[in-house]
């Protein structure tokens, strides 16, 4: 079973915020093996994955996974 982190935007900016300072980069997927999430994310902090586990977010509004999914670099307007 995935490891779920927590529910809602605020997590998910408390995750990016944590996978930066441990100098890591903040990797937001919006679906996996040609599943497409609805309201969900699953995150990894590519280079500090040991410091900052990754896992599932839930919650997440639908408008932002779609916009997720048009954007690279996401994570910088999520905690700007």
């Amino acid at each position: 079973m995935a490891r779920i982190l927590g529910r809602g935007l605020e997590v998910l900016k408390e995750f990016i915020r944590k996978c930066r300072a441990a100098g890591g980069v903040p990797m937001i997927r919006t679906g996996y093996g040609g599943v497409q999430f609805t309201n969900k994310v699953v995150v990894a902090c590519w280079g500090k994955g040991k410091e900052v586990p990754g896992g599932t977010i839930l919650d997440i509004p639908p408008s932002m996974i779609a916009e997720f999914k048009r954007k690279v670099g996401e994570w910088k307007e999520i905690v700007a």
